[in-house]
């Protein structure tokens, strides 16, 4: 079988994940997929399997800067 080797210097940034935190129950989490600047997100802290996520939809904005 051939074989590579690849290092750090190989890879690249394919996705961002944003760090969100709900503004109701302080849970805190990584969001992927929602990085498009200028826009506004709405987020739902139930929506990802947890038992402690109190369901409560909020928007999130996000910008670059």
């Amino acid at each position: 079988m051939k074989e590579i080797y690849r290092t750090y210097n190989d890879t690249e940034v394919v996705e961002l994940g944003v760090r969100v935190e709900c503004p109701h129950c302080g849970r805190e989490w990584i969001e992927d997929g929602l990085t498009e600047c200028g826009q506004t997100y709405t987020i739902n802290c139930g929506n990802h399997g947890w038992d402690d996520g109190c369901s409560k939809d909020f928007k999130m904005y996000f910008d670059a800067n």
